[in-house]
């Protein structure tokens, strides 16, 4: 989830609702949300291509640590507050508060600013309390309408997730206008939102700097959903149309090269997507599947001096069986991605598809981005020496190991779970193979990196496998502790660097975390 800044919007909204507190006899607060710790090692994140130091920057390879570890050791707490303010029967102000970063959390976050000759200073900034959400809930004849910042969920979550668990750290949200109505089973969902492409793809916000680049960064989307619920029959099913707009009348940047470029031009966006999913339960066996379709124009991922012509469709397939104590669940499904092309010829197309980042498979392939384990410090740090006196000096560019997504994929994951009155076991393996390799000769989109390479050696499509075990234990109702391991097992795809200096296959990584939390 990015965090923004309160825009007009939703500011206005928020005077809204305090003066309605005023004109109010009396208001209701009620209040909920969770806190959360966890603390992971992992070993081996470099996979073992490589001694301790080695960097395949500018090579193109999958991996590019060049940190000189191959484990990590990282930790974490974070709150979320979900007050809502309860106007009348009709009214209702909801929000959502962060009480640190909903990525890193906190942790020993926070640069000493003070006592700074004491060896065991514990001097830190203060927290961060940010207002991630912010909307109304108008209850009408003619429907629910909702207008602010609010979460946006659709079918199964596969590319707009509300990231509502409690260990989920990315969130679908957006300042929107959108009505809900009703007509029996049926429900009808106009909406229209803004968004800022910030420093996401084709976003207008300068990565080193934050600084948000010449023009408008104006996304504008439209949308319309259409959802029949049937409880009765435990049947669920939904067609959503989405449409994205956004001007070229802005810098900025993409990663068509080896090296982030900022551009002017051709960044817009003239995209449309078709979202339809369904859901069925029966007895024991429920059964669900979500298939989004992609096509328009995006900005100028392929360096080719136009905008690109973007198509893809993507699949994910659930299916689970219940008994008393007993859950086997089975996933797969496949995310496109983009084929090679002929060196100085990749044309105007572009087809890669990146599920969203709450959909998760597993702990560790799909869960962890393991190439930004190097400076991965979300506190913003002078750049060099001299100049801390300058704002733009410190640099937001904050990698992620969390920045992970299913993409570029076909996969398939069994799990079971047991449970008992206060503990449960489970158990999980996931399987996956590339859509698309690398060729020798050919230009090649790295997927996890973002940016295209010449590749001078063939890539193999097989990811490898992995397996999950994990425990939980219920304290109360509210309190929970689970540790969870994970090994994986790279396939050849993860020994491709793009040299001929590693030909051993890649060895086992491994991570292991215990959590905690509790839901009020």
């Amino acid at each position: 989830m990015n965090r923004r800044v309160l825009n007009k919007f939703s500011l206005g909204l928020a005077l809204l609702a305090f003066t309605a507190s005023f004109e109010a006899k009396a208001l209701t607060l009620d209040w909920a949300g969770y806190f959360r710790a966890d603390h992971t090692f992992f070993h081996n994140y470099q996979l073992d291509l490589s001694a301790p130091g080695y960097s395949n920057s500018g090579h193109g390879g999958e991996y590019i640590p060049g940190q000189g570890q191959k484990s990590a050791t990282f930790s974490s707490f974070f709150m979320r507050l979900k007050p809502r303010v309860l106007v009348n029967d009709n009214v209702i102000v909801r929000s959502e508060w962060n009480v640190g970063d909903p990525i890193a959390g906190f942790f020993g976050r926070g640069i000493p600013r003070h006592d700074r000759n004491n060896s065991f200073s514990t001097g830190k900034d203060d927290l961060t309390l940010s207002v991630s959400r912010l909307w109304l809930d108008v209850h009408t004849d003619f429907g629910t309408l909702q207008v602010g910042r609010a979460p946006m969920h659709w079918g199964l979550g596969v590319i707009f997730n509300s990231g509502d668990g409690t260990f989920d750290r990315y969130q679908s949200t957006s300042d929107t206008i959108r009505l809900i109505s009703k007509f029996g089973y049926l429900s009808l969902m106009p909406l229209y939102a803004k968004n800022s492409m910030g420093s996401n793809l084709a976003g207008a916000r300068n990565p080193l700097t934050n600084v948000v680049l010449q023009g408008s960064d104006d996304v504008t989307d439209y949308g319309l959903g259409l959802k029949y619920e049937n409880p009765e029959e435990d049947l669920e099913a939904g067609a959503l149309y989405y449409k994205r707009n956004a001007t070229d009348a802005q810098d900025a940047y993409y990663f068509p090269s080896g090296a982030t470029v900022f551009a002017g031009g051709n960044n817009g966006m003239n995209l449309k997507m078709f979202d339809l999913y369904a859901k069925k339960s029966w007895n024991r066996f429920e059964l669900g599947a979500e298939v989004p379709i992609y096509t328009g124009l995006i900005g100028d991922v392929n360096g080719v001096g136009s905008r690109n012509t973007y198509r893809a469709t993507g699949v994910a397939v659930e299916s689970a069986l219940k008994y008393d104590t007993w859950k086997h669940s089975l996933k797969l499904g496949s995310a496109p991605g983009q084929a090679p092309a002929t060196t100085g010829s990749r044309g105007s197309s572009f087809t890669a598809l990146q599920f969203h980042r709450s959909y998760k498979l597993g702990q560790i392939l799909f869960n962890y981005n393991l190439s930004n384990f190097g400076a991965a410090n979300p506190d913003a740090i002078p750049v060099s020496q001299g100049t801390a006196t300058s704002p733009t000096s410190y640099s937001p560019n904050t990698v992620s190991p969390y920045d992970a997504a299913i993409t570029n994929a076909k996969y398939i994951m069994f799990s079971s779970e047991k449970r008992w009155e206060q503990w449960g076991l489970n158990f999980g393996l996931v399987w996956a193979q590339a859509n698309e390799t690398a060729q020798a000769g050919k230009d090649f989109y790295n997927h996890r990196t973002r940016t295209w390479f010449t590749s001078t050696t063939t890539q193999d499509s097989n990811m490898g496998f992995e397996f999950d075990l994990g425990t939980r234990y219920n304290w109360d109702e509210n309190i929970s502790f689970g540790a969870d391991l994970g090994l994986f097992f790279p396939g050849p795809f993860f020994k491709y660097t793009n040299t001929n200096l590693h030909s051993g296959p890649a060895d086992r990584a491994t991570a292991l975390s215990f959590t905690a939390a509790t839901v009020f």
